[in-house]
Parts: structure tokens; C-alpha cells; sequence
């Protein structure tokens, strides 16, 4: 069976998820929190810098704007970011015309992201993806790890039950940071604008689709 896996951020989606989360889930859990936006800004800038890990920084986000959650409420607010999130950036309507083509086709389809599994299950259920490998989230701090990287291909490979070599797969994102499974995909597609991105993607031998469509 042919396997199709698809990052969520700028591929699914047409912006990054996390930053938009921590404002919205901010403004309903905890209003006071909103004063904390530049903190979080600046502790961006210190990730870009090399201060400290992008799971360092993802835990410090949730901790700084949003405390101490129960996981039911971020689950809730998740379902309605995600449709808030969807009607402000919209589908990327190629990509996801792909996604169903391959459900359509019979393919086994998985969400791999690394964004947090309690709100991106609401963007799985609305795309009719029963798997999703994503961030976990126990209320406090990121056990095993920020799916990304090569963290994401060890899950992907745990979920698969063999390496991902082995098996007749499409894989499909934005990042470079995807690269370990877009190496290993038969089918590997990269979403880009960018045309420095593109010369890159297609010099590895990946298939480039536009990222605006």
C-alpha cells in the first residue's frame, strides 16, 4: 500500500501555526498573558541566535503565554483555532488536492508536524486524516522530543514499523529541516515560493510544487 505523508505548516496550511496559537489560546485562557507578546518575540530572536533549542523554545512559549492548561481546554481551543486559522490563511489548495487524490487513491495518509498534536488533530480531522504524528504536550513540558527533524523521521519510522526506505512513500513539506524523510521518500515533494528554495530542492532531485497554489 502507498504510504503519503504531509507536513502541516506552509504545506497543509498556508502559515506557520504556533505563534498565531499562543496569541489566540492567550486571549481566551488567559488574557494577562497577552502582555508577554514581546517577551516571546524576543525569545524567538534568541532561537534564531542559537541560545537554546527550538524544543527549549516551543516549552518557554507555552509556559510564558498560556501557564499551567488542562489539556481538555487546549484541545478545545485548538478545534476553535484551527478553524479561525483555516478561514484567516486558507488550504493550500495544490497540496491539498493532492491529499485527497491520495486518499482517493486508497493510500495510507498521515499528518506529520511539529506543531503541538492538541491543535493539530483539529486540522487532521478536518482534512479526514485519521493519523497524525505530532508534538505531545503533558502540560508542563514536550516528551519525546519536537517532532522535527530528524526526530520526525524516527516517528514517522516508528509509525511505519520499518525504516522509511522501505517503503513506497510520498512525503511532502516546506523545510528543509525535512530533510531526513524527504531523502528517504520515493516521492519526495517540496512546497516553496521561493525560487533559491526551488533550485535547492530540485538540485537534491526532490519534485517542487508552488507554495502559493
Amino acid at each position: 500500500m502507498k504510504v503519503a505523508i504531509y507536513d502541516l505548516d506552509k504545506t497543509l496550511v498556508r502559515r506557520a501555526t504556533f505563534t498565531p496559537f499562543l496569541v489566540f489560546a492567550a486571549r481566551r485562557l488567559a488574557p494577562v498573558r497577552l502582555t508577554f507578546t514581546p517577551v516571546w518575540v524576543l525569545m524567538m530572536i534568541g532561537y534564531k541566535l542559537g541560545l537554546y533549542s527550538r524544543t527549549r523554545l516551543k516549552i518557554m512559549g507555552m509556559r510564558l503565554m498560556l501557564g499551567r492548561q488542562d489539556l481538555a481546554d487546549l484541545r478545545e481551543t485548538g478545534r476553535q483555532f484551527a478553524d479561525a486559522h483555516i478561514e484567516r490563511a486558507g488550504w493550500l489548495d495544490g497540496v491539498t488536492s493532492m491529499l485527497r487524490e491520495d486518499q482517493s487513491a486508497g493510500a495510507k495518509v498521515a499528518i506529520a508536524t511539529a506543531a503541538f498534536e492538541f491543535y493539530a488533530q483539529a486540522f487532521a480531522e478536518r482534512l479526514g486524516v485519521d493519523t497524525l504524528i505530532a508534538t505531545r504536550w503533558d502540560g508542563a513540558n514536550i516528551p519525546g522530543g519536537n517532532c522535527y527533524g530528524d526526530a520526525k523521521r524516527c516517528r514517522v519510522e516508528e509509525w511505519l514499523g520499518s525504516p522509511a526506505s522501505d517503503t513506497e512513500m510520498r512525503f511532502v513539506s516546506d523545510s528543509f529541516a525535512d530533510e531526513p524523510l524527504l531523502d528517504l521518500a520515493a516521492d519526495p515533494v517540496f512546497v516553496t515560493t521561493s525560487a533559491a528554495k526551488r533550485d535547492r530542492a530540485q538540485a537534491k532531485g526532490w519534485k517542487v510544487i508552488d507554495g502559493e497554489g
